[in-house]
């Protein structure tokens, strides 16, 4: 399919900023870093690019209900909800907790939000993401529920993922080199967790004939080998999705060992690398993906992964201002 062709909702018209951050360059005492503010897309995460794509094949399917999946730190649920109330639609969710099995959505600080835009259904399961046993069966009682009212269901995938939300950075990969020109970064720094959005860079760049590396920091604990595995089925299935040539393996690159103690558990290093980039910038980021990437870029950058005249943009894929909870982060802060 021709990437141009391919239609979508106009959720996403204006190009988001690429900001030259000196201050942060200096502190680091590195290359040029650069931020993409995806966290100034309208409600505030990377996930509307790729429900830009999806909403519109929803519409095109005539659905009237979305169900959906997601973990609760991550913004694809909310933003989900407040999409379809925006379209006239209903939306069921399921909240995966398996990165915190003690949580309960009756007690959540989000819940508040979701009872703003009146969330038809909210169902919590702590399976793993390699195998959702427990959310399948969810999406299917809703469905049934659904069409019991006479409902037109669209299964959105798990947080945006597959081939058409990730056009949604296919798309910015066309946005970020207009931004640059000629003057092409050493890399492209940004969160890995399915590995979606680093994904359609990946293929978005290689479509460009741009050799811009694109690093993948990831944030859930994975290993660099399953991270790459990932990222390079995704890359393969976006490819031929758009009538492409593969991407060659080498394209993909992961790094491990900033996640903390696990997805969604930040830790002290992490945490100091969010003050610098706060308090030299002021550009805040949200500790279950962002700072985690900030964190895997400052290390990299110490260790002198990219060239010291060269430049390094940083992907914020925003989220914070959902309802990420920062109580974790007070046990790194100074007396």
């Amino acid at each position: 399919m021709e990437f141009t062709s391919i239609p979508r909702r106009g959720y996403v018209e204006q190009p988001t900023p690429l900001q030259k951050l000196p201050r942060f360059s200096e502190a680091l005492g590195g290359p040029e870093i650069w931020i993409k503010r995806d966290d100034l897309l309208p409600f505030g995460g990377n996930k509307l690019r790729k429900l830009d794509y999806l909403m519109e094949d929803a519409v095109r399917a005539g659905a009237d209900t979305i169900i959906t999946a997601s973990t609760n730190q991550c913004c694809h649920n909310e933003i989900v909800l407040l999409l379809a109330r925006r379209e006239g639609m209903r939306a069921s969710l399921i909240m995966e907790a398996w990165g915190d099995p003690a949580y309960r959505f009756a007690q959540s600080p989000e819940r508040a939000l979701y009872s703003l835009a009146g969330a038809d259904a909210v169902e919590t399961t702590t399976a793993p993401p390699s195998g959702p046993v427990e959310s399948m069966p969810l999406a299917q009682r809703l469905r049934e529920e659904a069409r019991a009212r006479g409902g037109s269901v669209y299964f959105m995938p798990r947080g945006g993922a597959g081939a058409l939300g990730c056009c949604g950075y296919v798309r910015a990969a066309d946005e970020l080199a207009a931004q640059w020109g000629v003057d092409a970064p050493a890399a492209i720094v940004c969160p890995c967790g399915l590995g979606g959005t680093q994904a359609g860079l990946i293929v978005g760049l290689h479509r460009l004939g741009c050799q811009t590396r694109v690093i993948g920091v990831g944030v859930t604990g994975k290993s660099e080998a399953e991270m790459r595995a990932s990222v390079l089925a995704q890359c393969g299935e976006l490819a031929k999705f758009l009538d492409l040539p593969p991407v060659p393996d080498e394209a993909v690159q992961c790094v491990e060992g900033y996640a903390g103690a696990g997805y969604a558990k930040p830790c002290g290093e992490q945490y100091r690398a969010m003050c610098r980039l706060a308090r030299t910038e002021g550009v805040l980021t949200d500790p279950v993906y962002s700072g985690k990437a900030l964190y895997g870029l400052t290390e990299l950058v110490r260790r002198g992964a990219f060239p010291a005249d060269g430049r390094v943009v940083f992907l914020h894929t925003g989220g914070m201002n959902l309802y990420y909870d920062y109580a974790a982060l007070t046990q790194f802060e100074e007396g």
